[in-house]
């Protein structure tokens, strides 16, 4: 068989491969999901809301989150203890990046 056909067989195959890995992953991810309902909160709750993104910053360091988010690491501590002393903006870009869905209703 022509080297080039069997080049190109190879190439296929990791493709095939390497796609059913990443639909793997993205079953696994959804089935995990279904697991972790989304969290809500009342808007007067504050407490659980910070106790849960505390809970969520212990997956990531300070460093990396100021890098992401490009807020200082004492604007993030501030926040942390009490977000109510802090920009709306500011706290919504770090919930983001530590992965909370969070939407304001009127």
């Amino acid at each position: 068989m022509n080297p080039k056909v069997l080049q190109l067989r190879d190439q296929v195959n990791s493709l095939e491969s390497h796609m059913h890995s990443v639909l793997e992953d993205l079953l696994h991810n959804i089935e995990d999901s279904v697991d972790r309902p989304i969290s809500t909160y009342p808007i007067y709750d504050k407490d659980n809301l910070v106790a849960d993104m505390r809970q969520r910053k212990k997956a990531i360091s300070l460093e990396e989150l100021e890098l992401q988010t490009d807020i200082s690491s004492s604007t993030i501590k501030r926040m942390l203890k009490d977000p109510s002393k802090t920009s709306l903006d500011n706290f919504l870009t770090v919930a983001n990046e530590l992965g909370m869905k969070i939407w304001i209703e009127k």
